[in-house]
Formats: structure tokens, C-alpha cells, sequence
């Protein structure tokens, strides 16, 4: 029997990926032909040129080309695909004065992020005391930080003056007024007043106030100015026996007891009989007793104004 044709196309231009292409059909054993014959463009056959891969940062992108051309088949992109951050861990604790720092790390690209730990402020103790109050200065409190040792301080208010029961350094008489002296035991302060004159009938006035009640501004009060000789026998005799360092309720009594000095009752027996010529020569002595009793006084007081004075100029230093 017959073999039959075997076609067998003769391409007279190839086909591309854009255009069409024509052949011949021939049989290999008879050479007959089915003529000409067109055949369609192939298309692009696309294939990877160039890819970039996303980051957690930076996009990524694909580009392509034709496997048979070599024609650009254009880039797709992928967009960037973020940190994947951990956990937060602290690298710097915070203290009392500084902030702390902690920190968290991508697990894909290794990238850190940072954030501050707000201050954790002053843990202050108790107020102890370190310097106690006097009557004449303050005192200081002073806490301290159990976490970083900061302290504050504050003061304490002065104390009251421990004045003692106060002391007659003069006593009165119907001439001139008294002194009465109080001491403070802390600090040697010293205040006076006055004590009324004696009445005439021989008895004591009111004594003097206490000193916390308006005190006086200088530290001393200076005696009164030496009263003249009286020709008065009982009240130069009082005088004479005063001017002789008896002090009348001396031995710490305390204003307002209502005791009788001695001074009185000695004018009211001189009052009694006493001859004029005792009282003229007692007149005599009077100055002289006086100014034995007064310069005493007078350099006690100039010696305690001095040692205040120093001691306030050192505590100013």
C-alpha cells in the first residue's frame, strides 16, 4: 500500500514573540507541497531577571525579561515587611536622680529601639536630729534618701529661756528701787527689774514681774543713780545696812510670794527710837557704803555684755 505523505514545514520567516511567521509544507518522499502557511506570534515567555528581596525597612522588587526575546517585562515590588520586635529589657535602672533606659531588638534584622524609665524619685527615712534648739539658736533636723543618700534639712524653733527663781542684787528702799536679777541656766542670759520703792509705813511694794514678761532689750538694767544722804535717820540706816550686801528674799524667791524684805523691817525699828546722831553719821557713810556695792555691779554687768558680745560675733564667724 501507499506510505502516505510526511509533511514537513519550511519556515521562510520564524515566528517571534511579536510576530507572526510563515512556512511551507512539503512531504519528505514526494516532494509535494500544501503551500504557504502562516503561523501566530509566540508571545513573551517571561522569566526572572533580577529580584530584590523586602526587608523590614526597605521594599523589594522583581524584575523580568523575555526568555526568548530578551524584551523588559517590567518590575513588581513587595512592600517592606517591618520590625519584629521582642520583648522590652532594661539595660540602665533608674534612680532617684536619673532616668533608666530599656531597650527591644528586631528578631529578623537585629535592629534596637530605645526607651527612657521615668526617675523614681526620693525614698526619704525619718527626721532625725542632728543639732538641738537652744534658747538662743535654732536647731536642724535632717532626713536622708535610703536609696542614694541625698538629705534635706529643716530647722527647729529656738527654745524658752530656763530662767532660774531670780536673785536680789539690790535691795529697795523708801529712796531709790530695788533690782531684781534672773539668770538663764542654759545660755547665762541675764535679765532684771526694778523692785518698787518701800512704802513709807515700812512695808514692801509689789515685786518685780517675771522676766519673760516684756523683756527688756539690753541684757543687764543699770542701777538707778545714787539717791543724796538723807538726814531721815531710819532711812539712811536702811540704806547703810543694804549697802552692806544683805539682799532681802535673795535666796530665790520668786516674784509675787509676797515676802517682807529685811530692808523695811530694819527702817521701821530705826523709825522707833533712834538717837539724831546716829542717823548724821550714818548719813556719812552712805556714799561711801554705796559706791562699795554699786562698782561691783557695774563691772559685772560691763563683763557679761562683753562675753555676749564675743559670743555672738564667734557664732556670726
Amino acid at each position: 500500500p501507499a506510505t502516505g505523505h510526511s509533511w514537513y514545514k519550511y519556515y521562510t520567516k520564524e515566528p517571534t514573540c511579536t510576530t507572526a511567521g510563515e512556512y511551507y509544507t512539503y512531504c519528505r518522499n514526494c516532494s509535494a507541497s500544501q503551500g504557504r502557511s502562516t503561523e501566530p506570534a509566540t508571545d513573551h515567555f517571561w522569566v526572572t531577571w533580577k529580584q530584590v528581596f523586602a526587608t523590614c525597612t526597605t521594599p523589594g522588587y522583581t524584575e523580568f525579561v523575555c526568555g526568548d526575546c530578551g524584551a523588559d517585562g517590567g518590575t513588581t515590588t513587595t512592600p517592606a515587611k517591618g520590625h519584629s520586635f521582642g520583648a522590652w529589657f532594661t539595660t540602665t535602672q533608674a534612680t532617684c536622680m536619673e532616668e533608666g533606659m530599656q531597650k527591644r531588638e528586631c528578631a529578623t534584622c537585629g535592629a534596637t529601639e530605645s526607651r527612657g524609665i521615668p526617675k523614681t524619685g526620693h525614698k526619704f527615712g525619718a527626721w532625725f536630729t542632728t543639732t538641738q534648739a537652744t534658747c538662743m539658736e535654732e536647731g536642724i533636723q535632717t532626713r536622708e534618701c535610703t536609696q542614694c543618700s541625698v538629705t534635706e534639712r529643716r530647722g527647729i524653733a529656738k527654745t524658752e529661756h530656763a530662767w532660774n527663781e531670780g536673785t536680789i542684787v539690790l535691795a529697795p528702799t523708801t529712796e531709790q528701787e530695788g533690782v531684781k536679777e534672773w539668770v538663764c541656766t542654759a545660755c547665762g542670759m541675764v535679765r532684771t527689774r526694778p523692785i518698787p520703792k518701800l512704802t513709807s509705813g515700812g512695808t514692801t511694794a509689789a515685786p518685780a514681774a517675771s522676766p519673760t514678761a516684756a523683756p527688756t532689750d539690753t541684757p543687764t538694767a543699770a542701777p538707778t543713780d545714787t539717791p543724796a544722804a538723807s538726814t531721815d535717820a531710819p532711812a539712811a540706816e536702811t540704806a547703810d545696812k543694804n549697802g552692806k550686801g544683805e539682799k532681802t528674799g535673795g535666796k530665790g524667791e520668786k516674784p509675787g510670794t509676797g515676802e517682807t524684805p529685811a530692808g523695811p523691817d530694819d527702817a521701821q525699828k530705826n523709825q522707833k527710837g533712834d538717837a539724831p546722831e546716829k542717823a548724821e553719821k550714818s548719813g556719812s557713810s552712805v556714799g561711801r557704803v554705796l559706791l562699795l556695792t554699786l562698782l561691783p555691779l557695774l563691772l559685772i554687768a560691763a563683763v557679761v555684755v562683753l562675753l555676749l558680745v564675743r559670743k555672738k560675733k564667734a557664732r556670726q564667724d
